[in-house]
């Protein structure tokens, strides 16, 4: 009992010195208040911003889903301003506000409008959530050549990358040695290892699959670069780390190095039933059930559209072309409007049909290269019966079959669609 007595004093005060030790250790930690020290955290990011001379690569993912892959932007910052470009439109550059605020912690914000790092968050009257986009981002770690960020609508990680070069040039390079690489195979060895390779052109994704180990596939985002490409991070095989890949556009061969060492060659191929953007141009003639009619292709290297003319004396129609798989693809679509009616291009027959994104795509037929078979599977290779499409006018009440000069070769079912024949 005597001893109880004696220890508890000496008990609280040695809790007591402890409390008073700890509290004076917390005064060092935090001697300033949070808004202080926010409003520096912030004006030392600004300055990393604005010191690289060349600016800066955004890694940019819209959609919380990753559905469209990720974007390359460039952005080059003053201490009010920020210049912007992006591989959408790679010689377009537009300047806008920018600022650095505290919102639920610290955030860059693009708050004036910028038509190109607007795009994806922009809404329409067809989408009205426009496309998953940011524009505003959490500043998650700051370093002097990597920025790291977090989407406040996605909650993507994305990363600013220091530019070394001049930001007209860089974007100009990547969009030159992007038109090389419309591969979408390749194979070789990484290593000693046979393995092959996929890209996904539509979405920036690299598969690669080692020959010893089919069932498993590496994969990640990727971003052109003006010597190839590079990973959005780092893919992983057998504890070797691959982070970047040179192309040779006169050998079509992908190379570099693992963080092993490891020589990474790998040679690209194309499908034979592969067409390049350029194969649809000229004078074509369009087969369907009832007849044919000749048209002319005009594509556009830099939109992606084909545009089929002479189809019908009231419009033209707008396919797009698919680089993953080197077809054409030909949707459903609005082919005249007026405050009165619409003329529909619809997918289906008059019994039912799809005035959405419904459609076929033209295949390149590998026993008549001059001939692209219609098929609604964009990997498959032959022609299909049930590839219809119907012109059908709408006047804000009902559908109608659509009336002359609106049909092709004087029919509005356009069923049974074959192919499209080089002349």
């Amino acid at each position: 009992m005597r001893l109880n007595k004696i220890y508890l004093p000496v008990l609280i005060a040695f809790v007591a010195m402890t409390l008073q030790s700890c509290l004076k250790d917390q005064d060092d930690v935090f001697d300033k208040p949070s808004s202080v020290r926010m409003q520096e955290y912030l004006n030392d990011t600004k300055e990393v911003l604005v010191s690289s001379e060349n600016g800066w690569l955004l890694d940019y993912f819209p959609d919380r889903d990753l559905s469209y892959g990720g974007f390359l932007y460039a952005l080059k910052f003053t201490n009010e301003n920020v210049t912007i470009a992006c591989d959408l439109a790679p010689a377009t550059f537009e300047t806008s506000l920018y600022k650095l605020c505290e919102d639920n912690g610290p955030t860059l914000s693009f708050d004036s409008y910028n038509s190109l790092m607007h795009y994806f968050a922009t809404p329409s009257s067809g989408n009205y959530e426009a496309l998953d986009g940011d524009f505003e981002f959490m500043i998650m770690d700051v370093t002097k050549d990597l920025i790291t960020l977090r989407g406040k609508r996605t909650a993507n990680t994305m990363y600013l990358r220091r530019l070394d070069s001049d930001m007209q040039a860089y974007m100009a390079a990547v969009d030159a040695s992007s038109e090389n690489q419309f591969f979408t195979q390749a194979a070789g060895k990484i290593g000693s290892a046979a393995a092959t390779a996929a890209f996904d052109l539509d979405i920036h994704r690299l598969s690669i699959t080692l020959d010893a180990q089919p069932d498993v596939t590496y994969s990640e985002f990727f971003f052109f670069t003006p010597e190839g490409l590079r990973l959005n991070n780092p893919i992983e095989i057998n504890g070797a780390a691959i982070t970047a890949l040179s192309f040779d556009s006169d050998t079509n061969v992908y190379s570099g190095s693992d963080s092993n060492g490891n020589n990474i060659v790998l040679t690209a191929k194309l499908p034979d039933n592969y067409a390049l953007i350029d194969e649809f141009e000229g004078e074509f003639t369009f087969t369907f059930g009832s007849g044919s009619v000749d048209v002319t292709l005009v594509p556009n290297k830099e939109t992606g559209v084909v545009m089929i003319k002479g189809i019908s004396p009231g419009f033209d129609l707008e396919a797009s072309y698919n680089k993953s798989y080197g077809c054409l693809n030909l949707c459903a679509q609005t082919v005249y409007s007026s405050n009165e009616f619409l003329i529909i291009f619809g997918a289906g027959t008059s019994s039912g049909f799809y005035t959405g994104a419904a459609g076929v795509f033209f295949i390149k037929d590998t026993a008549n290269p001059t001939t692209y078979l219609a098929t609604p599977d964009n990997k498959a290779n032959s022609a299909d019966a049930n590839c219809n499409f119907i012109l059908v006018q709408y006047d804000g009440d009902s559908y109608y079959l659509a009336p002359s000069p609106w049909r092709i070769n004087n029919t509005y079912d356009i069923s049974g669609v074959k192919s499209i024949t080089k002349k």
